[in-house]
């Protein structure tokens, strides 16, 4: 039996076997293993009485099948946590129920130590202290990739969003592991979910799979550096809330989407494979990101510029978002570096010496005309000598000709020159009738160069 519960940011199933990934349905009346008999058994292993638990499972009205499978695990060599995890799997071959699966694995987990190897994250830790605080119903796997993900947001003034208040301990645990300078805003759609956050917390009340209302957070509160979409994890809800924020998202930010496993379950529009899922809309991006190696692809969109890598939990997705330079190739690690045309390279660097001196006697001369000008002078717009110039541009032309045979890496270089002599050809013209001398100077550049290239 399936009924529709409003938590957090929007609608999300409860069964009468709980929500899980773990697989699994609602038990079927011939199979009546109920979850008191399920947490006997457990408490039996728990205590390392092995044969108690396999007499509580025997007793439980199970075709003998299922009986014999249920069993099977307590009488195994292995540890007790072994066992326990054995009997959850087992119960997913059953069909026995979502919140039976997971009452096993939860003993698995908490009988094998690894909820003490845990307790060193500080999301987890806060977590195990605040048990009696705000309600927080989080899948115990998700704490070591908050941590990995949203680390380095700690001790920042960053703008945090979380989709899916509930009862607000969502908001007071991130609020505690990213410290006070950051800014923590939610989103739901149930207005007791603004009361229970209390008057620390901004609370928004809002549908996240209208886009106008995912956007009037942004223009209010954002660019928001973490979102958090802990709503109602339908394939719409998903999508729409993705589309709509990762957009607006500031540089360097991050996108995380819980409980994507809905994406495999009918009652959310969800299977393996299924056209629209969330799930399958991630599988697009990984396009996305390749789109500079595709013909065709658009290469252009926020997904191929801007998605700089899509990280896949289970149950959880993680977007980062920066902007990626186009990719290329680059080698190193050879010898290419011992076949390096060191004369040519010197030459080219004496070639730039040559033209910043241009520059430097262009600047020069363009400041002593406009003086001459200031200062009521005539300036001749002609040079009686055109044998001079005629020689000047020859040399020219000699040099732009060797440039060009020192290949491509030149070609810029060349148009360099060409314009820095043109213009000191140009500045020599107007004054080389008031200031003789100017010649000789005008033309040192240009003839270093003739005596480079010989």
């Amino acid at each position: 039996m399936t009924e529709e519960t409003t938590t957090g940011g929007a609608t999300t199933p409860a069964t009468t076997g709980g929500t899980s990934p773990a697989g699994g349905g609602t038990a079927p009346a011939s199979r009546a293993l109920d979850l008191p008999t399920l947490q006997r058994a457990l408490e039996a292993l728990a205590t390392g009485d092995r044969a108690a638990a396999e007499a509580v499972l025997a007793a439980a009205d199970l075709d003998e099948n299922a009986r014999r499978e249920l069993t099977a695990p307590l009488q195994g060599v292995g540890t007790d946590a072994e066992a326990a995890q054995e009997l959850g799997e087992a119960l997913r071959s059953q069909g026995l129920g979502h919140d039976l699966v997971n009452e096993a694995y939860r003993a698995a987990f908490y009988l094998s130590g690894r909820s003490e190897e845990l307790s060193a994250n500080p999301l987890y830790a806060y977590f195990l202290a605040h048990r009696s605080g705000g309600a927080l119903d989080k899948w115990v796997h998700y704490f070591p990739a908050y941590h990995r993900h949203l680390e380095r947001f700690r001790d920042r003034p960053v703008r945090v969003l979380e989709i899916g208040v509930y009862r607000g301990g969502g908001l007071a645990m991130w609020q505690h592991y990213l410290g006070p300078d950051a800014t923590v805003v939610g989103l739901d759609v149930d207005p007791a979910a603004k009361e229970a956050a209390g008057p620390g917390f901004t609370v928004e009340l809002g549908d996240q799979a209208d886009p106008e209302v995912l956007r009037r957070l942004h223009g209010r509160y954002g660019p928001f550096d973490v979102v958090i979409d802990d709503g109602g994890h339908t394939m719409v809800q998903q999508r729409t809330t993705v589309e709509t924020l990762f957009p607006l998202l500031a540089e360097d930010g991050v996108l995380l989407v819980e409980d994507c496993h809905t994406s495999y379950w009918p009652e959310y529009e969800g299977g393996r494979g299924r056209a629209g899922t969330f799930v399958e809309w991630v599988k697009d991006r990984l396009d996305d990101l390749h789109a500079n190696h595709t013909d065709g692809a658009d290469a252009t969109t926020v997904w191929a510029t801007h998605l700089d890598a899509v990280h896949v939990h289970d149950s959880l997705v993680v977007l980062d978002k920066k902007e990626r330079f186009r990719p290329f190739s680059e080698m190193a690690g050879t010898s290419a570096y011992l076949r390096v045309d060191r004369p040519a390279e010197g030459h080219l660097l004496d070639l730039i010496a040559a033209r910043d001196a241009a520059r430097a006697e262009v600047e020069a001369l363009e400041a002593e005309l406009a003086e001459l000008a200031g200062a009521g002078i005539p300036v001749a717009a002609a040079d009686p000598t055109a044998e001079e110039l005629r020689r000047t541009r020859s040399a020219l032309r000699q040099v732009q000709s060797q440039l060009a045979e020192t290949g491509t890496a030149l070609s810029t270089l060349q148009s360099e020159v060409a314009s820095t002599n043109g213009r000191l050809l140009e500045s020599w013209e107007q004054i080389h009738l008031m200031r003789k001398s100017v010649s000789w100077r005008l033309t040192a550049p240009l003839r270093a160069v003739r005596g480079m290239m010989k």
